[in-house]
C-alpha cells in the first residue's frame, strides 16, 4: 500500500513539473518542389501569458519521413525566414524566444526536392502554436490548410467520409523513445467495425496514409477510423475534395485526462520507465478536466 501511495504522489509530482514546460506537435509539416507544385510550411508561436509573465523560450525540431516506416526518421532539414524576412534556425532547428503576448511567424522556403514530416515544439513556460502547409502553383496559391499544434496521445478518433469521392487520410508521427504498434480501425456509422489493420512506425518517423490504402476493399462510406497506439503519438487527418486540388484537415477527437502529462513526463525520461506503464493504467480510468 506504500509502495502505491508513494508511485501515486510521484505520478502527481511529474505531473505538476510538466506543466513548467511546453511540449506539444505539428503532425504534418510540407516543404520543398513536387512536379509543378512548391509546398511551403508556416509556424506561427504565441505566449499566452499575461503581461509581466516569464517569455517562453525554447526550440522547434524538424523530423523527416523513412520510407521504412520500421525505421527511424531522419533529421528534416528546412530553410526557414520570419516574419521581418530574416533567415532563422540552421539544420532542422528553429530557435525562439517568445515574450508575453507576442507572436512569432516562421515560413519555410519552399526550396529543395519535397519532403514530409513532423514538428516537435519545446518551450519553457507558457506557449500555444500552429501552422499552415500551403501549395503554390506557378506562383499562385492554390490551397492550404490548418495543422493546429498537437498532443500525443495513445487513443484518438478521426472523423471519415469518403461518400461522393471525397478522400480522408491520416498523418501521424512517433516522437517517442520506442517504435510504436499502431491497430486502426474503421467503424461506420452505427459504430459497426468495417475493417481492422495494423501499423509499426519507428521512432521519430512520419507516414502519412490514404483510408483507400489502409482499407483497400472497403468502399466509401462515412464513420471514424479509431487509432490506438503502444505508445502516443500526435495525428491529423486531412480531407480532399474528387479531384485533390482542395483540401482541409481535421483534428483528431481525443480524451484529456488528468494524468497524460505526467505519462508523457515519464515517457520522455528512460530512468522513469517502470513508473510510466502506472501512470497509464491510472490514466486510463479518464479523470476528466472540466
Amino acid at each position: 500500500m506504500k509502495r502505491v501511495c508513494f508511485a501515486l504522489v510521484l505520478i502527481v509530482a511529474a505531473a505538476a513539473m510538466s506543466f513548467g514546460q511546453t511540449t506539444f506537435y505539428f503532425p504534418h509539416v510540407a516543404n520543398g518542389v513536387l512536379g509543378t507544385a512548391v509546398w511551403k510550411t508556416t509556424i506561427f508561436l504565441t505566449n499566452p501569458a499575461a503581461s509581466g509573465g516569464a517569455t517562453s523560450s525554447g526550440s522547434i525540431t524538424f523530423m523527416k519521413d523513412n520510407a521504412d516506416p520500421n525505421q527511424p526518421g531522419s533529421a528534416f532539414t528546412i530553410s526557414f525566414v520570419d516574419e521581418n524576412g530574416a533567415a532563422v534556425g540552421s539544420g532542422n532547428k528553429i530557435p525562439f524566444q517568445v515574450a508575453p503576448g507576442q507572436t512569432r511567424k516562421f515560413i519555410s522556403t519552399g526550396t529543395g526536392d519535397y519532403a514530409g514530416g513532423f514538428a516537435i515544439a519545446d518551450a519553457t513556460g507558457t506557449l500555444s502554436g500552429t501552422s499552415i502547409f500551403s501549395e503554390f502553383v506557378g506562383g499562385k496559391l492554390i490551397g492550404e490548410a490548418t495543422v493546429p499544434g498537437a498532443a500525443a496521445v495513445t487513443n484518438q478518433a478521426i472523423f471519415v467520409d469518403t461518400i461522393g469521392g471525397y478522400a480522408i487520410g491520416v498523418a501521424y508521427a512517433n516522437p517517442g523513445n520506442a517504435a510504436a504498434n499502431i491497430n486502426v480501425k474503421l467503424l461506420n456509422t452505427s459504430a459497426q467495425q468495417v475493417a481492422t489493420t495494423t501499423l509499426t512506425l519507428g521512432v521519430n518517423n512520419h507516414n502519412a496514409k490514404f483510408t483507400f490504402e489502409l482499407f483497400p476493399s472497403v468502399g466509401p462510406l462515412v464513420g471514424t477510423m479509431q487509432v490506438s497506439s503502444s505508445v502516443p503519438l500526435p495525428a491529423l487527418a486531412l480531407r480532399f475534395d474528387p479531384t485533390f486540388n482542395v483540401f482541409t484537415t481535421i483534428p483528431p477527437v481525443t480524451l484529456a485526462s488528468l494524468l497524460e502529462p505526467a505519462a508523457a513526463w515519464f515517457q520522455d525520461r528512460p530512468w522513469a520507465q517502470p513508473m510510466m506503464s502506472i501512470a497509464r493504467l491510472l490514466g486510463s480510468l479518464q479523470f476528466h478536466l472540466g
